[in-house]
């Protein structure tokens, strides 16, 4: 029955479309048959065409087909131009004339597929007409560059990654062959660091000269080099420095030069690649052994213009698209204007278990530059359902393995780890904390909390501290920012680390742990689910200590459901309910001023 349906709702929209093309155009639209259609489009999948012709202001008419796939109407038509000039005459026109009218995230309304046929008839003839006028050709053809020489590249660059910056001036950089990877960097150090960092501190990093040629416009198809001649006339062109950088990557003829273009478009700065082969003569007609491009002269005394003219001859080059890899593409697509802020920054994360890990992942993620991470415990089994790290990892340190992990994923950040705790840290190293610019705190742990406020206070509270924990079941998540004024942590903290302000209470005074079949083995009950709420919250507030540093203390809350709260069998505590009513807005973040206090720590008298 669902296939039927399926097929009498293709018939009946493909009948509807048919009527509306009549109506659009005063004629009967040609529905084609399928070996016109597969012979048309070859490399489609179309179950279904109609042909319609448009006359142009041009005074020529052009054939227009309107094709469908067997999936139709759920996924739309698309339009294609018959009568289309030379591939890459003119923008928005594949090879077989299908034309590319919506962003790749452009959603339409299937409920009338009809309409969303109208519409595409309707921008497929105006973008005709553009055309013909000629005033977005250039224009788009270098706003959408990247598009274009994907076109025309001999290699789809998916193994071919840059680390550059993506701006001027041309420079010599480098590149690391890896095992079929290339990656291009500024420096061989740059690239060593990174390099082992992704696959390990054993791997060759070797590295040979490469060549960046900014462009001040990006090229347009009848200018891709086919030649190594076209690309030294290009850097030419360019201006003296780019011919220099290209001269000098070649200097020591190597077998493959990798020459990286980049330029601006409509989107930010893109990236293309072009390799010139060096063209070395063959000494026998077997082709078996090969001269140096220097032959008839000492070693490293050819003249430069002279090996510029032999390396950068007739051969044909291969042209490349290229994977960006920089950290400010990773973070933000080059977009995000808080990357240079979080990667110049180092947090400090004490305690990598099923808070403070999830947190360490989502701060690499968000870009910062530098995270060390601290903890003395090993992965567990019970601990893997709710840690970032997996069964493989069982019985190593957690700080060890979870560095290990986000160091191979993110190579462009710094990633370390202390197997130990904080009071080792404090013993062995205590200028470690001084070196953050924010430290994070998921111990669970009040004594190494307290440790750390003291110092914090100790030490003038000159950069943030941030504590964060769960309640019972995750119910409700705690993320607390301690900077110069307000509050310390221990001003709403009693002796004992209970918090003075609690989001819910649990029948009887609740067992908030549970505890293992064994002497002094408690844990919390909840998933990784709920406590992600938890994690985002504090990693939140994290990126708010490094971006926009609260001026005073500050408390963020999460709070779950109400309906999860009341089927575990809690109740909004009397604090919460006081200020925030009773709860029924559903789930919820808030913030709540951490108010200085008198207490032990930064106070004169005992806590009140």
């Amino acid at each position: 029955m669902p296939n039927e349906q399926l097929q009498l709702d293709w018939h009946q929209a493909a009948l509807e479309l048919e009527s509306r093309l009549r109506q659009m155009t005063g004629q009967a639209p040609e529905r084609l048959d399928l070996l016109t259609i597969k012979t048309t489009y070859p490399r489609r999948s179309w179950a279904a065409a109609w042909r319609v012709t448009v006359e142009f202001s041009d005074h020529v008419s052009r054939r227009i087909d309107v094709v469908a796939t067997a999936q139709f109407p759920l996924i739309p038509v698309r339009t294609a131009l018959v009568d289309h000039p030379e591939f890459l005459t003119w923008p928005h026109v594949e090879s077989d004339g299908i034309l590319c009218l919506l962003p790749n995230m452009a959603e339409v309304d299937p409920d009338d597929p009809v309409a969303v046929a109208e519409n595409l008839l309707i921008r497929s003839c105006r973008l005709i007409e553009e055309l013909l006028q000629g005033g977005i050709v250039e224009r788009d053809f270098r706003e959408e560059f990247l598009t274009y020489w994907a076109y025309k590249a001999h290699a789809d660059g998916s193994k071919l990654f840059s680390l550059l910056a993506p701006e001027a001036p041309s420079r010599v950089v480098r590149v690391w062959k890896g095992k079929g990877i290339e990656v291009v960097g500024e420096t061989a150090e740059a690239l060593a660091a990174w390099s082992r960092r992704r696959y390990g501190a054993g791997i060759d990093t070797a590295t040979q000269a490469a060549a960046f040629l900014w462009l001040d416009t990006p090229l347009l198809p009848t200018q891709y080099p086919d030649t190594a001649a076209d690309l030294r006339n290009l850097a030419a062109d360019i201006d003296a420095t780019a011919t220099a950088v290209l001269d000098s990557a070649a200097g020591k003829e190597p077998n493959e030069l990798l020459v990286i273009l980049g330029a601006k478009g409509r989107g930010g700065a893109g990236l293309i690649a072009v390799k010139v082969l060096n063209p070395k003569p063959a000494r026998s007609t077997a082709g078996i052994v090969s001269e140096p491009l220097s032959r008839g002269f000492r070693p490293r005394s050819l003249p430069a213009p002279l090996l510029a003219a032999r390396f950068f001859g007739s051969s044909e080059v291969i042209r490349s698209s290229v994977q960006r890899a920089d950290a400010r593409w990773i973070h933000g697509r080059g977009q995000d204007a808080r990357t240079e802020s979080l990667l110049g920054s180092t947090i400090l994360i004490i305690g990598c278990g099923s808070v403070g890990a999830p947190v360490a992942c989502k701060l690499a993620q968000a870009g910062v530059g530098h995270l060390i991470l601290v903890d003395s415990d090993n992965l567990s089994w019970p601990n893997v359902g709710r840690h970032p790290l997996g069964a493989t990892e069982v019985g190593r340190n957690k700080a060890e393995a979870l560095a290990e992990r986000l160091q191979s994923d993110f190579p462009h950040l710094r990633i370390e780890y202390r197997p130990h705790n904080l009071f080792a840290i404090l013993a062995a190293e205590p200028g470690l904390l001084d070196t953050a610019d924010l430290i994070v705190v998921a111990t669970g742990s009040w004594a190494a909390e307290n440790a750390i406020n003291r110092w914090h206070v100790a030490s003038g509270r000159l950069k943030p501290v941030l504590y964060g924990w769960t309640e019972a079941h995750a119910c409700a998540g705690h993320a607390v920012a301690i900077v110069a004024e307000g509050g310390c942590f221990q001003c709403h903290i009693g002796r004992t680390g209970v918090p003075s302000f609690k989001v819910v209470t649990w029948p009887n005074g609740g067992d908030e742990n549970r505890e293992e079949p064994a002497c002094g083995a408690h844990y919390q009950p909840y998933g990784p689910v709920e406590l992600s709420y938890i994690t985002a919250t504090i990693a939140d507030l994290a990126l708010d200590c490094i971006l926009d540093l609260p001026r005073r203390s500050l408390h963020r809350i999460f709070a779950a459901s109400p309906k999860r709260v009341a089927d575990l069998g809690g109740r909004w505590s009397d604090e919460w309910l006081a200020e925030h009513g009773d709860g029924s807005v559903g789930v919820q973040t808030v913030d709540r001023e951490w108010v200085s206090l008198p207490c032990v720590a930064c106070g004169t008298g005992s806590e009140t």
